[in-house]
């Protein structure tokens, strides 16, 4: 249900200049006719345009732009505003050309420009004249107003993060100044207002703590706060609604109608709307009709509350009702005066153009909701197919949304919000039996960032964008990891400290910014290359990966519900995950089993039963007997990233491990990993292998086994080693760009989750340092703790270290899903590189060391927890190294071309004979 948001702030102050403003009133009054008022400046432009010199000219017509505003503010017609825009920018153009210009009175016009620029919903716009006033560093205030109204506009575009980051920026600025407390309170209500965007449930208590901030400076005010406090009583009723303590929050919406003016409709109609929706979770139906009915009456294009009423009569089974509600609040998102049919999709045109693409998200998926609860009803697969046109059209306004936000943690936001979209939509493909429509939202669910990032790599290539330019970006963009390292570390460093590292950060991401800006308008084509970040084509993926001993097992799953896809050479099954709730319980069991070794047989039975019970789940027997003796590529998701597929039983037989029945490798998603295939990697030098073996942190114990690991992987293929005291982090950043196999034995760890860590001599090297760094390896290998796990991101993955090796160029890695065992992970290292001398492939490679091990070890040595840890990610391809096989094929070659040559002397002996 959709609650209505705040109305933006709109809180802004416009900028005159008071003498010339006074001369300017007895021209143009604000009660003088529309048409004479306009007589007069035509009079102004054709004349004294001719003898005034160029600042007063433009001071005029920046004073022309801010009538015409208020003009607008009164009348809405949306002329006057365009007029507004007209002369203001002509202000600014004739200020730019003075050479002298005072800074501060272009600032004022820029200021003005953003604000008009925002009231026509050209949020970019508005983003480029406030982001001017703060390049520009003018005076305390005018970049405290810009600060708070860029945070509005990012928010407005759905760039929440930058939002806060700004917002923030703003209210620092300000500081304890009591001629700013206006701004302050401006600045917390629109951080609240932010989270809430992101989240009630999840931000809770950061919304809570802005409005309490915002609430104790304004009882220490003078100026009237009724205005102020509406806002917080609306965000905070909305907040104890969202949280499920309903009557405190009516308590907040009566307040806030107490005190709201009796034309101030909109925000009547928001706070009705609150009010139905509350009555509608307590149950009491008519009182939540009445209310949004209400709230419909007072403001008919206030889109939330159309889609409430659409819940309300899917509820009682009115099934036509609701979706006419539904398309209302999609016809109000993209115009005022549209009023179409309940079976109308809108068109991409009306998606990009359309101001509140937040609400008009949420309204999509409803409608697609609606259509399939009509199905369930009468099971009309015709309304299946309305759903996925539905689910269809939502997708593609995901994609805008996430393209319009150039914030990481943003764009990390709209992935998650889009995955729930994604499994309804293979629900619906399920119900309809569409598989390979399944395949595509499959796909969309999964790695869509790292799809992006390598994307923008490869438009740097295609587009052929000069090197010392495509330095330039990674550069800054490096700058930005690193900083946020910084951050991340710096948990006990002093408040002021803390607060540098911040500015740090937030001015690396403008410089970034401005110069992607920059290169986009200098270079088109690599903008639009770099947008191109389509998904694998279902006929591409079939023909290139699904081969007669290769399948595909891909998955979809959140809390509730999860789905599958197998797809082989000659048939494709699409089944649905029975259970998802005890799945995902039995998974957090399983994770905790594997992490040790079993003492006795009840142990080991106990884990049987369970790693049989999610094998059923999620291989059951019409997939298990088509993928036996295959080699499978599995593409998991959510839970299922974090556990390893070998070591689940296929039986009640003791130690009967998938991995005897196929062989597996596994994939963040089949468009990002055919896109990693298409990179060349240039490599120099063929191995190198790093251990520490000991370390400064006193905190992590030795690992004397790590060296001889090292050193013998590395005798196989004549490679390069760096050991003990020379195994430092710095030592590792400057050699990873020139071997093909990196190979790290040392410590690990996922630390607080948010960002793991690898250990080398003398520090840590963290996954925001590693996604600043670049290499060019075929394969690193990850002989360490947990270099699989991290924070899950739902729609994008887990952000592990394999994870930031991947975002930095490798191609595959191998990694380990929980605490290894140094004398176990050692033997299965040296017999993982032997075979891979042999001309195994890397999933080959690693399935047949786990197989040896299991075959030589008894007892509990055969506990999953000594040889399932670790897994194979990405390419599969062999990797040729050792000095034996160059040898041997360059001794082969030369025996070739030595027979061709005998071959053709016999040939041409007899033809002289």
């Amino acid at each position: 249900m959709k609650y209505g948001l705040v109305v933006y702030l709109y809180l802004f102050t416009f900028f005159s200049y008071s003498q010339d403003y006074k001369i300017f009133q007895k021209k143009l009054s604000p009660n003088i006719p529309l048409e004479i008022a306009e007589q007069k400046i035509d009079s102004f432009v054709n004349n004294a345009t001719k003898i005034l010199p160029p600042i007063e000219i433009a001071d005029h017509y920046h004073e022309y732009g801010l009538w015409y505003f208020q003009k607008w503010n009164i009348i809405k017609d949306i002329t006057l505003l365009e007029k507004a825009f007209f002369y203001t920018e002509k202000s600014k153009n004739i200020k730019k050309a003075i050479s002298n210009i005072d800074q501060q009175s272009l600032n004022k016009t820029l200021y003005n420009l953003g604000h008009f620029s925002f009231r026509k919903h050209d949020f970019f716009e508005a983003i480029k004249y406030y982001s001017e006033i703060i390049k520009a560093n003018g005076t305390k205030k005018r970049l405290l107003f810009s600060h708070i109204a860029l945070g509005e506009t990012y928010t407005k575009i759905g760039d929440f993060h930058k939002a806060l980051h700004i917002l923030e920026k703003g209210i620092e600025l300000a500081g304890s100044d009591k001629l700013y407390q206006k701004n302050i309170i401006d600045g917390y209500i629109q951080l609240a207002d932010t989270y809430s965007l992101m989240g009630y449930e999840e931000y809770s208590s950061e919304i809570q703590s802005n409005l309490q901030k915002a609430d104790s400076i304004l009882d220490l005010v003078s100026f009237n706060t009724i205005r102020h406090k509406n806002y917080i009583y609306q965000i905070e009723g909305n907040r104890l609604l969202k949280t499920k303590k309903y009557l405190q929050a009516n308590f907040f919406f009566h307040k806030t109608l107490e005190n709201l003016y009796s034309g101030d409709s909109y925000n009547k109609a928001i706070t009705y709307n609150s009010l139905g929706v509350s009555f509608h979770n307590l149950r009491k139906l008519d009182s939540a009709q009445f209310y949004i009915q209400k709230s419909i009456s007072v403001a008919p294009n206030f889109t939330p509350a159309h889609e409430n009423m659409g819940d309300l009569y899917i509820e009682q089974k009115d099934f036509i009702k609701g979706l006419q509600a539904y398309q209302k609040a999609i016809d109000y998102s993209v115009s005022n005066d549209k009023n179409s049919g309940y079976k109308n999709l809108i068109t991409i045109q009306e998606l990009e153009v359309t101001v509140n693409k937040y609400d008009l998200l949420h309204h999509l998926i409803q409608k697609a909701n609606g259509w399939m609860q009509y199905y369930l009803y009468d099971k009309d697969k015709n309304y299946l197919t309305e759903a996925l046109e539905t689910f269809k059209l939502a997708d593609k306004l995901v994609d805008i949304i996430r393209f319009e936000s150039t914030e990481y943690k943003s764009k990390l936001f709209w992935r998650e919000q889009g995955a729930s979209l994604y499994r309804k939509a293979v629900e619906t493909c399920y119900l309809l039996k569409k598989p390979e429509e399944a395949y595509y939202f499959m796909e969309k669910n999964k790695a869509l960032l790292l799809l992006e990032d390598i994307t923008n790599e490869q438009a740097k290539e295609n587009t052929k964008l000069p090197v010392v330019i495509a330095k330039r970006e990674f550069a800054l963009k490096q700058e930005i990891y690193l900083s946020e390292n910084e951050l991340n570390t710096s948990q006990k460093l002093s408040k002021d400290s803390i607060q540098i590292i911040k500015e740090k950060v937030y001015q690396n991401k403008r410089v970034y910014e401005q110069f992607v800006d920059s290169i986009s308008k200098i270079y088109p084509e690599y903008a639009v290359s770099k947008k191109k970040i389509a998904v694998l084509p279902y006929s591409t993926f079939t023909t290139k990966y699904v081969l007669e001993d290769q399948v595909i097992l891909q998955y979809i799953l959140d809390r509730d519900q999860g789905y599958g896809l197998l797809t082989t050479s000659n048939k494709s099954v699409f089944f649905e995950i029975k259970d998802v709730p005890v799945l995902i319980e039995d998974i957090s069991l399983l994770r905790k089993q594997s992490s040790q070794w079993f003492v006795n047989q009840q142990q080991l039975t106990i884990y049987q039963k369970n790693a049989n019970s999610i094998f059923q789940k999620l291989i059951p027997p019409s997939v298990h007997t088509l993928v036996k003796g295959k080699k499978i590529t599995i593409v998991p998701d959510y839970t299922l990233q974090q556990i390893s597929f070998d070591a689940l039983t296929t039986s009640a037989q003791p130690h009967s491990y998938f991995i005897k029945d196929a062989e597996i490798r596994y994939a963040y998603s089949m468009s990002y990993l055919d896109r990693k295939e298409q990179v060349t990697t240039t490599s120099k030098y063929p191995f190198i292998g790093f251990a520490p073996v000991t370390f400064s942190n006193n905190k992590l114990g030795d690992l004397p086994l790590s060296k001889e690991e090292v050193l013998s992987i590395s005798s196989l293929y004549n490679g390069d080693t760096i050991l003990e005291e020379k195994a430092t982090k710095a030592n590792f950043l400057d050699t990873i760009q020139a071997y093909k196999v990196i190979h790290l034995s040392t410590h690990a760890d996922i630390g607080d989750i948010v960002d793991p860590w690898i250990a080398f001599r003398d520090q840590k090297l963290s996954l925001h340092e590693i996604y600043a760094t670049k290499n060019q390896s075929d394969m690193v290998v990850l002989s360490a703790c947990k270099t699989s796990l991290g924070e899950l991101k739902l729609g994008e993955g887990i952000m592990s270290l394999a994870r930031g090796f991947f975002h930095s160029g490798a191609k595959s890695v191998v990694s380990s899903l929980w605490a290894t065992n140094d004398k176990s992970s050692q033997e299965l290292m040296l017999d993982f590189y032997k075979k891979l001398d042999k001309g195994e492939t890397k999933a080959s490679a690693l399935r047949n060391a786990k197989l040896d091990y299991i075959h030589t070890h008894t007892g509990s040595e055969l506990s999953p927890f000594y040889w399932g840890s670790l897994i194979l990610i990405g390419d599969n391809s062999p990797i040729t190294l050792s000095q034996n096989t160059y040898y041997w094929y360059w001794a082969g070659s030369l025996a070739l071309l030595m027979l061709i040559i005998s071959v053709f002397y016999i040939r041409r002996k007899k033809q002289k004979g």
